[in-house]
């Protein structure tokens, strides 16, 4: 049993997924903050690194510096939140802008002084860790793709049962509306034997989750036990990424 009306919290929770899910413009213009932040780190330590002992430090190296300083603790920040919120996208996304657009910069800063070795050397290196973080990336997205894909076809196709909170993972909420925890379920299979699974979720101020709240899971009947192909529906529609 619940404390709060099913459909009422339904209704939040679909509400507070449309409300905070990043458009696909906010993705594309923090990618190009972090490409740009990146590139001013890259082309201003460059430009400075490469000085003799008594030149003086150009202007524009000064600028990539702070303003590559800036942008890319900017985006960061705000990529971070905004990756939590889509899992269709991956935290490596980020990283590999930041380094891609660091590799180029310093590759920028590097040519009025024919490429030095440490420089070219710097900049490939930048550059391949920008790749790596990207197809990480991209393997992290795809993974999450696939489990849900897995959790939606077990929804079509599997057994489906209602399970219980036997463990609802905290105590109180503290200075946050929302802790994110793991939950413990049970149910019980076909043959009637009792089974226990638990899910990470988010649980909010709002619609708190309580001992004995009840809520509906399927499972593969030929492998009851099989945790990664459960699939609960309050852990799901409380993702922690969504």
């Amino acid at each position: 049993m619940s404390t709060v009306d099913p459909s009422i919290a339904k209704a939040q929770r679909e509400a507070r997924r449309t409300a905070t899910r990043p458009g696909a413009a906010r993705v594309l213009i923090l990618l190009v903050v972090l490409i740009a932040g990146g590139f001013g780190l890259g082309y201003g330590w460059g430009g400075l690194g490469m000085l003799d002992e008594f030149g003086e430090p150009p202007w524009t190296a000064v600028l990539g510096v702070i303003g590559g300083m800036l942008l890319t603790i900017a985006g960061s920040g705000l990529w971070a939140v905004t990756a939590m919120k889509r899992s269709d996208i991956g935290f490596g996304y980020g990283a590999a802008a930041t380094l891609i657009g660091a590799g180029s910069g310093l590759l920028v800063a590097a040519e009025p002084n024919g490429f030095p070795t440490i420089a070219l050397t710097v900049a490939v290196a930048l550059l391949g860790l920008g790749l790596l973080f990207l197809v990480v990336g991209v393997i992290a997205a795809g993974a999450r793709r696939r489990q849900r894909s897995r959790e939606d076809e077990t929804a079509r196709s599997g057994m489906l049962t209602t399970a219980t909170v036997s463990d609802k993972g905290y105590d109180f909420f503290h200075d946050s509306s929302r802790i994110l925890t793991t939950v413990t379920f049970t149910f019980r299979d076909l043959q009637g034997t009792q089974r226990w699974v638990q899910k990470t979720m988010v649980v909010h101020q709002s619609d708190p989750i309580v001992e004995g709240q009840e809520t509906r899971l399927w499972y593969d009947a030929a492998a009851p036990g099989n945790a990664r192909t459960i699939v609960v529906e309050l852990a799901r529609d409380n993702a922690f990424r969504r």
